[in-house]
């Protein structure tokens, strides 16, 4: 044991005055009475021996001496941790991210890992220095080599959580490169889950303060689109998560409200780590506000619970239509999206490649440029050669009449709500899926429809003719295949930007203010930013709209923060050692708490004493 105030030790030399006083107290006088009727009264009802009065003489200046002594131990602050282990600085990092605010119905995982950090800064000597940093997406550091307690605590009581991903290795390294000014240096991390990358580190050390008992359901996913081939309708793709660490499994309700009424209404039931993900139809106009809000009983984390958007107004896609033999189909099937106002049409031929304006998406049809694009999406229709990603040879006799068509990867975007029942296509060329393509249909063991990415961008390829293919004129298959592969290779132009959210710890550059209705745990509330710079950090779940008329959305979506961690078995976990307060004793118990509270004891005994035994 050692103490980490030991200045405090010099009040021992206080005892010396009780202890002086006691030696040269003065002694009894003779003195001479009229009358001793009173006194022999008196010596009658304390009839006590010499020995007995020279015992209470011992007893009153041993407890003045205790009070002394263990006023000036408590002050001193006595820790059982050894001298030879006092770091010589040290980084307190603090998670402040979304799964921080976990409550278990009193106080947050922030509350609980604040007050830790306290009694433990408190025990530690004068002369360590003291860093620290606050890390969600990023690291921050708030103090940096400092002596001051008081200026530490005071900022660690202003940290709140924020609605990001927390990122712990980023802050790892920063704290790490922090301690090392100071050796021996030690990290004091306090979170819900221990960094793994730096448990074998000699001076890293974790607080765990994670839940014991666990139960969350959250909003993983979210994603808005116009309905295909509809007016004035929309499409929410929402995933809904349930947290490993669930004891059990969980019924939950999903409600979507479009402008305050109530839009759609699902029952979800939930297994521990289990997620589902839906297409919710909505209809609704421009402006209006999208609100979709998770419940549970039980739900121990608010944040990932809701998601805000307004309802965008879109702009048309612009499709560029080069072809060499335009399919008659595939003029209807866009047609049709011009007309709902979903698509602006350039049709050309070969001869006016390259295009001088550039499109949102490329259609090729039994043509491709000799070059592939690598600067726009495209999609290929019946390729007459292989170029780029695509690997095509002619079929021989010309076409193949294929009765089934089986689908490879049902739940991919360009397949929504495409049935594949009773449809049969002709094929026309040989496809071979590249490493970079998706196989999505197969008919026998070739495929005749795929999907990827090259070079950055979204590639869709067909191998049959819509025009020799029964049946598939008569079914709307097609126009939805076709405006699936659309939109979904357009997914990141400007046209279709406004659908796409955005996530917290995004940066975006914003003129003046910034008016956001945000998701707070429990409720929507309105509030107002004002950025500091060109640029602006989104730390806010809900909609935003800039004084320039910018609108938008910004969510959590991270299963990361929804799947909340419950405390670790320290018997079989192993790694870093764990951070507690190592001067307390039992449930809390200080030192220093003990010893004041000896004083006390001591100061009532002695008062006790005085007034009922005379000890004096």
């Amino acid at each position: 044991m050692h103490f980490l105030a030991p200045s405090y030790l010099n009040f021992l030399w206080l005892a010396a005055i009780p202890l002086v006083l006691w030696l040269y107290r003065r002694r009894a006088k003779r003195v001479t009475v009229s009358t001793l009727l009173f006194f022999r009264t008196l010596a009658r009802e304390h009839n006590e021996s010499a020995w007995l009065r020279r015992l209470k003489k011992w007893l009153s200046l041993a407890m003045t001496l205790l009070v002394i002594i263990l006023a000036a131990l408590a002050l001193a602050r006595p820790t059982r941790e050894a001298s030879g282990d006092t770091p010589g600085g040290v980084v307190v990092m603090m998670d402040v991210s979304a799964s921080m605010a976990a409550t278990d119905g009193r106080q947050s995982r922030l509350d609980v890992a604040r007050k830790l950090a306290r009694e433990r800064v408190r025990e530690l000597p004068d002369n360590v220095v003291v860093s620290l940093l606050a890390y969600d997406a990023r690291p921050s550091v708030l103090l940096s080599r400092s002596r001051n307690r008081r200026e530490l605590v005071r900022l660690m009581d202003q940290l709140q959580v924020v609605p990001m991903e927390g990122d712990a290795e980023s802050a790892w390294v920063a704290a790490r490169r922090l301690a090392a000014l100071d050796q021996p240096g030690q990290v004091w991390h306090f979170g819900d889950e221990r960094l793994s990358t730096a448990d074998k580190v000699a001076g890293y050390r974790f607080a765990d303060v994670a839940l014991p008992k666990v139960t969350n359901v959250g909003l993983t996913g979210f994603q808005l689109r116009k309905a295909p081939l509809a007016r004035d309708r929309y499409e929410g793709f929402v995933r809904v998560s349930a947290s490993t660490s669930n004891e059990a499994p969980v019924a939950a309700t999903l409600e979507a409200r479009i402008g305050g009424r109530i839009a759609q209404l699902r029952e979800l039931d939930l297994k521990p780590g289990e997620s589902t993900a839906l297409i919710l139809p909505l209809e609704g106009v421009h402006g209006e506000m999208l609100e979709l809000e998770v419940k549970c009983v039980g739900d121990c984390l608010g944040l990932d619970n809701a998601v805000i958007a307004p309802l965008p107004e879109l702009q048309p896609l612009l499709v560029a239509w080069l072809a060499e033999k335009p399919d008659p189909f595939t003029d209807l099937a866009l047609a049709s999206l011009v007309e709902a106002g979903r698509l602006e049409i350039w049709k050309g031929d070969p001869k006016a490649w390259p295009l001088k304006d550039k499109p949102d998406v490329y259609v090729f049809e039994n043509w491709v440029p000799p070059t592939w694009p690598e600067d726009r999406p495209a999609i290929a229709l019946m390729p007459a050669q292989s170029v780029g990603p695509l690997k095509v040879r002619p079929l021989e006799g010309g076409a193949v009449p294929l009765d089934t068509v089986r689908s490879v990867a049902a739940e991919h975007p360009v397949l929504y709500r495409v049935n594949t029942t009773r449809l049969s296509l002709t094929q026309t060329v040989s496809l071979d899926a590249s490493s970079s393509l998706e196989t999505l249909w197969m008919a026998g063991t070739e495929p005749v429809l795929a999907a990827g990415e090259f070079n950055g961008q979204r590639v869709v390829t067909t191998a049959f003719s819509p025009s020799r293919s029964e049946q598939l004129a008569l079914m709307p298959a097609y126009p939805l295949l076709l405006g699936n592969a659309l939109y979904w290779c357009a997914e990141n132009s400007d046209a279709l930007s406004d659908l796409k959210p955005q996530r917290t710890g995004d940066f975006m550059p914003v003129k003046g203010s910034m008016e956001w209705q945000t998701w707070d745990g429990r409720s929507f509330i309105r509030q107002v930013d004002e950025p500091a710079g060109a640029l602006h950090e989104l730390k806010h779940v809900g909609a935003w709209q800039t004084s320039d008329g910018h609108a938008g959305a910004c969510v959590l979506a991270s299963m990361t923060e929804t799947n909340v961690k419950k405390v670790a078995d320290e018997v079989t976990v192993g790694g870093a050692p764990a951070l507690t307060a190592q001067g307390h004793l039992g449930r809390g118990w200080s030192w220093a708490q003990i010893l004041l509270w000896s004083v006390v004891a001591v100061l009532l005994l002695e008062s006790f004493l005085f007034h009922r035994k005379a000890v004096y």
